[in-house]
């Protein structure tokens, strides 16, 4: 295996209704193959922003990352992104929740809901077989602001599961596998 990223990925999906309205990605590299920092992928349907202080390092998580994951692609879609040069502010409280400010962008999640230890094999990256590792933690609030309005929706919440479209992922590490794809 190939270490290729240890961090933080809090994210959410807010949906109005039945359909998606936005996306958001928040990035806290301890460490890659492409150095450290944080970033911030906004996705909503038909335009996708990236933000950061380190404009290849944000935009090589959005590409290599984001634009593969099936809730950024079967939910607001994937766009050729803007990348913004912008400082992304980061502040995450294991036990109350997350905040981040990128530009005219805000993120909120709140409210863990329960703790998972996970870790998966086979984690298809654009046809790259990976294994993650993450501390998830689905959440019951989030929200997502651009120029300080309010995006539509909320997250999709299952209490009994417990699942949610809003999470915060910690102690959150990325290889590639060592096998080839079937």
């Amino acid at each position: 295996m190939t270490l290729r990223l240890m961090g933080a990925n809090p994210c959410v999906t807010l949906y109005d209704g039945d359909r998606a309205t936005a996306f958001a990605s928040v990035w806290r590299v301890d460490w890659s193959l492409r150095g450290n920092g944080n970033a911030l992928v906004l996705g909503t349907p038909g335009r996708t922003r990236i933000f950061g202080a380190d404009t290849a390092l944000a935009a090589w998580l959005g590409e290599e990352f984001n634009r593969h994951l099936a809730a950024v692609v079967a939910t607001v879609g994937w766009s050729e992104p803007e990348v913004v040069a912008a400082p992304v502010a980061f502040d995450l409280d294991l036990a109350q929740g997350f905040r981040a400010t990128a530009a005219d962008v805000s993120v909120a999640i709140a409210g863990p809901i329960e703790r998972y230890l996970t870790r998966n094999d086979e984690y298809d990256l654009g046809g790259v077989p990976h294994v993650l590792s993450t501390v998830w933690m689905p959440c019951e609030e989030a929200a997502i602001s651009v120029g300080g309005a309010p995006l539509p929706g909320g997250p999709r919440v299952d209490l009994k599961a417990p699942m949610s479209s809003a999470f915060i992922a910690d102690a959150e590490v990325w290889c590639t596998a060592d096998h080839p794809r079937k």
